[in-house]
């Protein structure tokens, strides 16, 4: 099986890098010291590169990129600026469920500025008692007249705080009848109000709780068929694990960079340290880490472009083992710069607070551990 670029997809990773080294990875410290969203002109430059929107058919604004293709893309943009990163696929999740699953009239509302990134979305599923237990959600939809009243709280919802719309996913119905809906919320709706969440890592991304307070919503709000979102958010779910493992395959690059210059570069005993024994073991580890996670972030990609039925499985591994690998990668860059590695003076501290994120989003490991043994036992840990 080969997972190598094409010359076309190498020339549109080569622009996006050189595009990202020149105008966006000056802005990156300053940005996220100050815990700054990204300015709009490089939100609508992701557009322009095919970072929002990219994966849709050229009828609906998009690229008609694959998943390789465009998870390449993403794998780039994670080596300079993660938060970025996070916005970009929370919006292109969203903007993919609108495409697929929207009305023409709710396409004509929403997908031209969600695919030029005039406005980004957030994917509102998680609850303060609802995590991976997805199909359990608490916040409630009640038909009103020929709307929907929703009421209840999200909470940990990645650009919660500052994007202009969301999809949020809630209970419709009555009694042990009800069911997984979606709906579309703009910002700045009555009774919709959202505060930030401070977390260790991705400040220009912020997480947010997001209230619905007798929140009225129109009927063409409601994305699909009600009753039938919880499939929808699994089959994203599954894509956004994709997106992460090459988000956790470019941290794992960039680290793995940091710590090569520095090694080559810092003295000590009279010597380079990228010359101690030691070192070369971390140095050797961390090669070992990337690759293997490449590997299996390409797998994931390529199950997705194909359809193939252990698609779920290939990213829920891609997943699991790609945020894990990244963390012990990102950990031990920042050992290899030893006490420099601890302050703000080198990247490496960033990238480790990034990354710590990535193992709990779309599902914490040890979710997708008992997804994976279930799989392959038949057995299910969470439900008799």
């Amino acid at each position: 099986m080969q997972f190598e670029l094409d010359d076309w997809q190498e020339t549109a990773r080569r622009s996006f890098r050189k595009y990202l080294d020149a105008e966006v990875a000056p802005l990156v410290e300053a940005h996220e010291d100050a815990h700054r969203p990204p300015p709009p002109e490089v939100l609508q430059k992701m557009g322009e590169f095919g970072l929002l929107g990219g994966l849709l058919p050229e009828a609906q604004g998009g690229a008609g990129l694959d998943y390789l293709t465009y998870c390449a893309l993403l794998c780039e943009l994670s080596q300079v600026w993660p938060s970025l990163r996070s916005i970009v696929s929370t919006s292109n999740l969203v903007l993919m469920i609108v495409a697929q699953h929207g009305t023409p009239e709710q396409q004509a509302m929403w997908l031209g500025d969600l695919v030029s990134g005039r406005k980004t979305a957030f994917f509102a599923l998680t609850e303060p008692n609802v995590g991976s237990d997805a199909s359990n959600v608490e916040t409630r939809a009640r038909r009103d007249g020929d709307g929907w009243r929703l009421n209840g709280r999200k909470l940990y919802i990645s650009s919660g705080t500052g994007a202009d719309l969301g999809v949020v996913f809630a209970r419709s119905g009555d009694g042990e009848r009800a069911e997984v809906s979606a709906f579309v919320v703009e910002a700045g709706t009555a009774g919709f109000s959202t505060r930030e969440v401070r977390s260790m890592g991705m400040n220009s991304c912020p997480l947010g709780e997001l209230l619905f307070e007798d929140v009225l919503l129109p009927a063409d709000h409601l994305i699909g068929a009600e009753g039938e979102a919880f499939a929808i958010a699994k089959h994203y779910l599954n894509v956004g694990r994709c997106f992460v493992s090459f988000t956790c395959l470019g941290l794992s690059i960039a680290a793995y960079e940091a710590a090569l210059r520095y090694a080559g570069a810092r003295e000590q005993f009279g010597r380079k340290i990228g010359g101690f024994q030691l070192v070369q073991q971390m140095i050797a580890d961390m090669l070992t880490g990337v690759e293997t996670s490449r590997l299996l972030a390409c797998r994931a990609a390529d199950a997705l472009d194909r359809g193939a039925p252990d698609r779920g499985r290939a990213c829920s591994m891609a997943k699991r083992h790609n945020s894990d690998t990244a963390l012990r990668v990102c950990e031990t860059a920042l050992q290899v710069h030893g006490g420099a590695g601890y302050t703000r003076d080198f990247p490496v501290e960033r990238y480790y607070r990034d990354v710590r994120h990535l193992t709990i989003a779309e599902g914490t490991n040890q979710l997708q551990a008992l997804l994976l043994a279930q799989g392959a036992l038949g057995i299910s840990a969470l439900r008799g």
